[in-house]
Parts: structure tokens; C-alpha cells; sequence
């Protein structure tokens, strides 16, 4: 627990008297043999450890402990010779003498304490906001200073592996700090410090204080009984009291028709009630039918703390990806089954795709468009050879030609090799040699165009004949590239952009069923993302199904390989 010693405010001009004639600056900056113990004790005395020691502060025991030596844990912070070079740099004045700066400092924190990426790091937060909150100044100074250098040091963790935001793993604060890197903070700089650490994402305050209100929440008791069990309009709702609760919660019902409703001794679906269980089915990505399915009920009864979670874990993974450029940028956002095309914030085109199923996620990476094929040929992939194809001739050898597929050498030699040279019966899937293509037309499965990008994992845009899936809601049905249903209108407004005479128009290029292979000179920047919650532009919350299990653990453990997020882009 938290024990407070009610102390004299001392302004920071004391504060600074206190500590600027300080031996210390001698001992941080001279090069004398004096031992670092020395150094500690000289820092201690003269920072002013012992106001922190004033207070029972019990974050570090768990947020650094494997930062601090044993004869350090009473500074109760992670990096005391860092952050005592960091004052000496500084004359010994207060860095965060800003309110704005505070203010960003703890909004920054609350966005990771949220996400439960840091043990510790909850009870730092609550001893920062009481030390502000009895105007303890210059211990929150202090105390401020070296959580910043934490959080730094948890963010390039993040930025060196984004893939621990998709791996349920807990982060930890390193044993170790460049007090080099650090020691220019100052009052005056501390802000592009914090700017250079912020989210770069829209509504971003506005995310952490809905996050803060449902961690904060109390936690609502709503559950559904047999995952097959269909709740449809006009049939009561045996937990609907506890339903109105959560959609009020959320801001799916108003308050008046809540008021009236919670009134009533039956809840039935029907009216305002099944008006809200669409807006919250709208909001969560789901057919807004009204009636309460399975999908429905299990994003109905998450648990208020792990929605604020699943807001601030998206806030961290919004890092990366495209920040300002002049760029036309396409982003996929997986779970949402949408793709859009915007520059400098404006959005120029949107469109369902559909994307990896389970089994064969979409990879998470950037890139850039750099080729756009028009009648494509499809050279099949290795996996949909083994797993598809091979299974599907063995049964029918007039499969190949259903689907206008040949076979090939090898992707180097293109020698056709007949299907009655092959003995189908005796062939193994994955010792088979030979490769298979398909060629241009109705039946091919990367349809008039395909947007092609540098990376190493086959990932590619595509348009494709099978039209009736985007008419789903829920559609992760490919093998891990990405289905744009408005592939037609996507190659216009690339070849717009190139704007170079010389290209034909792509009307014409399809019509005369030759593969046409076009050049992008002006490029088109492409983030593939996994955003499962995020605030809109009409300040509601949007979340979307956890179709990989990267937000929380699943049967499976996750696949490392596929959330590299790396960047190809050049």
C-alpha cells in the first residue's frame, strides 16, 4: 500500500538551491578514481532521495527488480546513476516543470498500464499520480524522471520486436540503461521526448480515457449458455437486464430507453432493444441482424477490463506502419476485412477484402507496390499444391483442365509436362517435382489484376472470380494474400497516379486477355495491420474479432513467422 507522509511543499526554487552546489556534479563529471559506491551515496544525499524515501513507494520491487542492485532499493527507482546524470546535465533544476508535460507523461502510461504488457508498471503510475496529487513536487520530479527512462526503455523493446505485441508475453524493464543516451532531458526537451514516444495515432487521448473508464468499471456479470444458442427478435432474453447494462455501457442504448426498459420485468428482443444489440453488432464488425448468435454473444460478454486492454494493446501495435509521407498509403486491416487507400489523411478508396483463413494468416509487414500484372498467370504456391491441388488431380485428372492449369518443369525451366506422363496414383504431395500454373481467364484464382510488393513471404493484392464470399461478413478464406473486391477500381486509380503517357488504359489491357505487366515508377506505400479496437471519427468504439488469437491466448499458440513486421518498402 500506497503510505503518504504529509510534508512542507517546498517550492522548486529551494528544490534547485538545495542541490546546485552539489559535490555530486563532480563526481558524475570528473574523471576521478572515486568508486562508484561513492558516486551512489554522493546522488543519494544530494538528489534528494531520501523525499522518496519519505514515501512507501513498492513499484520497483516488481517493475525493475532485476534492474536494481541490492543496495539501491532504497532510491525506489530502476536507474538512479541515470537519472543522477541526467540532474547533474541539468544544473540540479526540476525537468517536469510543465503541466502539459506531466499531464502527457501519465496519459503516455496509463496507455501501456492499460494493455498489462509491464508488471509493475500499474503501481508506478498510481505512485506517480499521488505524489501530483499531494503536490509532492520534487519527489514526482524525481520519481517522473526515471519513469520516463523506463518507458523508454519498454518502447524500443516494442520497436525492436513488435511481434511481442501479438505473443502474450509480459516485457520487462533491462538491467541496464545508456546514461549517454539520456542525459540531454531537460525541462526543454522533454516534451519532443514525449512527442517522439507518443502513439502516432488518431484520438489518442480519447482511447486511453475510454480505456480508463472500463478498466475502472465495475465488472458486469452478462455470460451466454450453449455457444450454438440463437437469441432472435421478439423471443425474451433470459439475462436481459444484465444485456441492457452492457449495451448502455457501451453507448448502444440511450439512457431513457434504458430507464424504461430496466423497468419492465421481461426483456424481450424487440424494438429499442434489438435497435441496440445492431448498433452493437455494427460496432463489432458483426451481420447487424439483431439476433444474438455466437459471435455476437462472445463479443457481448468480454469483460469491460479486457476491452480497455484490447484498446491499449492496439494503441501500441498503431506505432507502426506508415507515419507522414507523401505517398498515396493502402492499409489492410485484417480483423476489419477492409482495405483503404488515403493520402495525407484523406481517404481516395475503400474495399472489402478477404484475407487469410486460421491456418494460413495473412503476414503482418510494409511494403510498397512496385508491379501491377493485368490477366495474370497464377504460378500456385507450394502449400496450395501440396494441400489442394495435388489431392484434387489424383481424383480427377480433368481437374487441370477445369481449371486451366498446366504443369511446369520448374519455375525456371516452364517445359510443359503432360498429365499422362505422371503416374498420379503413386505421387506424394511433398516430393512431388514439378510446379503448377494457371493461366489468364475466367477461372483464374488471382482474377483481371494482381498489385504485387517486395517481401519475402508471397503476399500480393488480387482481384478474384469468387464474388459471392464478399458478401459475408466474416471472411478470412484465403491462403494469405489479400482479395480486393473492388480490384476493377483499385488498378484505376493506381495508374492514375502513375500519371505517365504510354500506358494503355486498363480497360483495354483486360479486354485483350494478354498478360500485361506494368511498372510502378510512382510507388504506393502498403501496411498490412491487426487492429482489433480503435476510436472513429465519430468518437464510438469499433472493435473487430480476434480471428488470429493475437490478442489473447487460443488454443494454438501463435506463429511467430507471420507477425515480423517488417518493412520492405524502398
Amino acid at each position: 500500500m500506497f503510505k503518504m507522509i504529509q510534508t512542507t511543499r517546498l517550492g522548486f526554487s529551494l528544490f534547485s538551491l538545495m542541490m546546485v552546489a552539489s559535490p555530486v556534479v563532480m563526481a558524475v563529471q570528473s574523471q576521478s578514481s572515486q568508486s562508484q559506491a561513492s558516486q551512489t551515496q554522493a546522488a543519494r544525499s544530494q538528489l534528494g532521495w531520501q523525499l522518496l524515501n519519505q514515501h512507501e513507494l513498492t513499484s520497483q520491487n516488481q517493475l525493475c527488480r532485476d534492474s536494481i542492485q541490492s543496495n539501491h532499493y532504497a532510491y525506489n527507482v530502476c536507474f538512479p546513476a541515470a537519472v543522477a546524470t541526467i540532474y547533474a546535465e541539468n544544473d540540479y533544476f526540476p525537468i517536469w516543470t510543465d503541466d502539459a508535460s506531466r499531464q502527457e507523461l501519465l496519459v503516455q502510461l496509463k496507455s501501456l498500464v492499460y494493455a498489462e504488457l509491464v508488471p509493475g508498471l500499474a503501481k508506478r503510475l498510481f505512485e506517480l499520480e499521488s505524489l501530483a496529487q499531494f503536490h509532492d513536487l520534487r519527489s514526482f520530479d524525481l520519481l517522473a524522471t526515471d519513469s520516463l527512462l523506463v518507458y523508454q526503455a519498454i518502447i524500443a523493446q516494442i520497436q525492436a520486436t513488435p511481434s511481442l505485441l501479438f505473443k502474450h508475453h509480459y516485457l520487462t524493464v533491462p538491467s541496464g540503461i545508456s546514461i549517454e543516451r539520456h542525459h540531454s532531458l531537460s525541462a526543454a526537451s522533454i516534451r519532443d521526448e514525449l512527442n517522439r514516444l507518443r502513439p502516432q495515432t488518431k484520438r489518442f487521448e480519447r482511447s486511453v480515457a475510454l480505456a480508463e473508464r472500463l478498466h475502472s468499471q465495475t465488472p458486469h456479470q452478462l455470460i451466454f449458455t450453449g455457444n450454438k444458442r440463437l437469441i432472435k427478435e421478439d423471443q425474451p432474453i433470459v439475462q436481459g437486464h444484465l444485456l441492457l447494462d452492457v449495451l448502455y455501457s457501451y453507448g448502444d442504448i440511450s439512457q431513457i430507453d434504458y430507464e424504461v426498459l430496466s423497468d419492465h420485468e421481461e426483456i424481450r428482443n424487440t424494438g429499442e432493444v434489438t435497435y441496440a444489440i445492431k448498433a452493437f453488432q455494427r460496432r463489432n464488425g458483426l451481420e447487424d441482424d439483431g439476433v444474438i448468435g455466437p459471435a455476437t454473444a462472445r463479443q457481448l460478454a468480454l469483460p469491460y477490463s479486457e476491452v480497455a486492454r484490447v484498446i491499449a494493446l492496439n494503441l501500441q501495435r498503431s506505432r507502426f506502419g506508415t507515419k507522414a509521407a507523401d505517398r498515396p498509403l493502402i492499409q489492410v486491416n485484417i480483423p476489419d476485412y477492409m482495405l483503404r487507400m488515403t493520402q495525407q489523411d484523406q481517404v481516395l478508396f475503400e474495399s472489402k477484402v478477404i484475407v487469410g483463413r486460421t491456418s494460413r494468416p495473412t503476414y503482418l509487414f510494409s511494403s510498397s507496390l512496385n508491379t501491377m500484372v493485368v490477366n495474370p498467370y497464377w504460378n500456385v504456391p507450394t502449400t496450395i499444391k501440396q494441400e489442394d491441388v495435388i489431392p484434387k488431380v489424383k481424383e480427377s485428372v480433368n481437374y487441370l483442365v477445369e481449371k486451366n492449369l498446366k504443369i511446369v518443369k520448374s519455375w525456371r525451366d516452364r517445359s510443359v509436362i503432360l498429365p499422362e506422363q505422371i503416374e498420379w496414383s503413386t505421387v506424394d504431395p511433398e516430393t512431388f517435382p514439378y510446379e503448377f500454373q494457371q493461366g489468364p481467364g475466367p477461372a483464374n484464382a488471382l482474377g483481371k489484376v494482381k498489385f504485387l510488393m517486395p517481401n519475402d513471404y508471397s503476399v500480393f493484392l488480387h482481384d478474384t472470380p469468387a464474388r459471392s464470399l464478399f458478401n459475408k461478413k466474416r471472411r478470412n478464406f484465403s491462403s494469405g494474400c489479400v482479395r480486393v473486391e473492388k480490384a476493377d477500381e483499385l488498378a484505376e486509380l493506381i495508374l492514375q497516379h502513375q500519371r505517365r503517357d504510354g500506358i494503355a488504359p486498363y480497360h483495354k489491357m483486360v479486354s485483350d486477355e494478354q498478360q500485361d505487366t506494368v511498372s510502378l515508377a510512382r510507388r504506393v506505400n502498403v501496411d498490412f495491420m491487426y487492429l482489433t479496437a480503435w476510436v472513429d471519427e465519430n468518437e464510438q468504439l469499433q472493435l473487430r474479432e480476434d480471428i488470429y488469437g493475437y490478442d489473447r491466448p487460443g488454443e494454438k499458440s501463435v506463429e511467430p513467422q507471420y507477425i515480423t513486421l517488417k518493412d520492405f518498402r524502398y
